[in-house]
């Protein structure tokens, strides 16, 4: 049992830290990933920075050359140099100038310049109705030239704050970003974005080109850029299904923002691989201590029935042991009754001699009574005439007979308290089995010691109770534990092993109960538990119960 339960605990702690560094190990992993997530936005951030940063240096260089120059309409030699800027820039697709009435008067594209008005576009009017604007980046705009698309366009005012002489134009490709970001993603399940501060999509990896143009305002990073330019979330869903883990940072200077989504199925891969192993490995432990506790059961069953098959021998030996002394003690007081009655034949006229022989077979017929008594008791077939005492008194009126037993070699020491309550016993049974207690001790301590017989109240019941206590040798827990048992004798041949199980069926039968308690070098004591009764109680107990000598 105690082999189970430490198998049981052992299981129960390896579970416990295999749970710990289960979630510790997953927590790493989410931790792993968000610095991941933070360090790929911040590339993206510097890349993003560094590519408008040299789109508007180069319209910044075109605005002081137009501003010197002030050349015509599509003059030869402004186009040439729009075309050899944006040979530059390869991730801006056209450079044009939009003139103070809102129609292209340069363009790279030329001459295949559609002849439109620009004076309704928002990076148009931002520069006419704002003469502070320097420069400014749009959200993203869709082409009115067929199969153009979509596109980020990077403006630069022309002229002063006075003087409004037009915009100058770069636009910008989101598909140079979605190029970019396909090289910096590193697996997948990974979501690269660059949007607008109003929420709009402007470039995606992987590539939806159905969601560019439109608002994603709703997601939490446009409620968090109040607070901090940059940072990180999980979330369910984020431009992408499934849980992610989210990093952002805010373009220094633009109004653009980079975001990174990676999937927390991605990042916790290797962690569930090794949860995986885990479990496989806590799955196959406690199939084996499934397996071993079986074993342990089967074997504890097989040594449980080779005991009761070792008990019942032992009981039918020691029946067998009873029996034969029982029948050689019949024998003998027979032989007796045998002799005496043939010697009053003998003697039929002389009244002496049969008077002897009388009184010689009278005293075998006695001791043959009280040894059909003893088994009696024993078997717990005698009838108990219980009835309401006073312990103390039962206690005081043996003593004489008990001191006598114990020997001139045994203090007897009484320890009496008063005012117990009236118990319920047999009183002649309860002096055989006092007198059977202090022979033991006697026994035990080879004829020299102390006995003491103490009668209390039990603390906690309140049962009146009498210990008999020596300070012999004691007992071994094992023989402790089988002192109660029929038969069990540690004497030898000279025992009879019936002394201390007269005393616990007598207690039994009476509705009472003994307690044994002893330790090696320690003294033994037996504590018999008693029922209360009132004053006047009487009753008569039979018990035919055969089936459990040893209980």
């Amino acid at each position: 049992m105690k082999n189970t339960f430490a198998l049981v605990v052992a299981w129960i702690a390896a579970i416990a830290v295999v749970a710990v560094l289960l979630a510790n190990g997953r927590s790493t992993a989410i931790t792993r990933g968000e610095r991941a997530a933070a360090a790929m936005a911040h590339v993206l951030e510097e890349n993003t920075a560094r590519t408008f940063q040299a789109v508007h240096v180069t319209l910044g260089a075109l605005a002081d050359t137009w501003q010197l120059t002030r050349p015509r309409r599509n003059d030869p030699a402004f186009q040439a140099l729009l075309r050899q800027r944006l040979e530059d820039l390869p991730y801006v697709r056209a450079i044009f100038v939009i003139a103070p009435d809102g129609f292209i008067i340069h363009d790279t594209d030329y001459p295949r310049t559609p002849a439109v008005s620009l004076a309704d576009r928002d990076y148009f009017r931002v520069h006419r109705d704002n003469p502070a604007l320097l420069r400014s980046v749009s959200a993203p705009v869709l082409s009115r030239a067929p199969g153009v698309g979509w596109f980020v366009s990077v403006t630069e005012r022309i002229g002063t704050p006075e003087k409004f002489e037009g915009v100058l134009v770069a636009a910008v490709q989101p598909g140079y970003f979605e190029s970019l970001y396909a090289k910096l993603e590193s697996g997948s399940d990974e979501t690269l974005a660059l949007l607008h501060r109003d929420g709009v999509l402007a470039a995606r990896f992987p590539r939806r080109d159905e969601q560019i143009g439109q608002s994603f305002a709703h997601l939490p990073l446009f409620s968090r850029l109040a607070q901090s330019a940059q940072g990180g979330y999980r979330v369910d869903g984020h431009l992408a299904p499934n849980k992610r883990i989210v990093s952002y940072r805010a373009i220094e200077g633009l109004p653009l923002v980079v975001m990174v989504s990676l999937g927390e199925s991605k990042v916790l891969a290797e962690w569930r691989r090794s949860a995986l192993g885990a479990a496989v490995a806590m799955l196959a432990l406690t199939l084996l201590l499934g397996g071993v506790l079986l074993r342990e059961r089967r074997t504890r069953r097989r040594r449980a029935a080779h005991r009761a098959q070792r008990i019942q021998a032992e009981k039918l030996e020691a029946m067998g042991q009873l029996t034969g002394g029982i029948a050689h003690d019949f024998a003998n007081l027979l032989g007796v009754i045998s002799i005496n009655l043939q010697l009053i034949a003998r003697h039929a006229g002389d009244a002496q001699a049969n008077e002897r022989a009388v009184a010689a077979a009278e005293r075998a017929v006695t001791r043959a009574q009280a040894l059909i008594s003893r088994l009696l008791a024993f078997a717990r077939q005698q009838p108990l005439a219980l009835k309401a005492a006073d312990l103390n008194a039962l206690v005081t009126e043996a003593h004489p007979l008990v001191s006598q037993a114990a020997g001139s070699g045994v203090e007897l020491v009484l320890h009496l308290a008063p005012a117990l309550p009236l118990v319920l016993t047999d009183e002649s049974q309860f002096e055989m089995a006092l007198l059977n207690l202090v022979v033991n001790a006697r026994d035990a301590m080879e004829r020299r010691g102390r006995v003491m017989l103490r009668t209390y109240a039990d603390a906690r019941t309140g049962a009146p109770c009498l210990d008999v206590e020596d300070n012999g040798p004691g007992m071994s827990e094992e023989t402790r534990r089988r002192a109660l048992e029929p038969f069990f004798t540690t004497k030898g041949k000279s025992g009879t092993g019936l002394g201390l199980a007269q005393v616990y069926g007598f207690m039994r039968q009476a509705g009472g109960s003994v307690q044994v308690e002893a330790a090696p070098g320690g003294g033994t004591r037996v504590r018999l538990i008693f029922p209360r009764s009132i004053s006047g109680d009487t009753r008569t107990v039979a018990n035919n119960d055969y089936s459990n000598l040893s209980s």
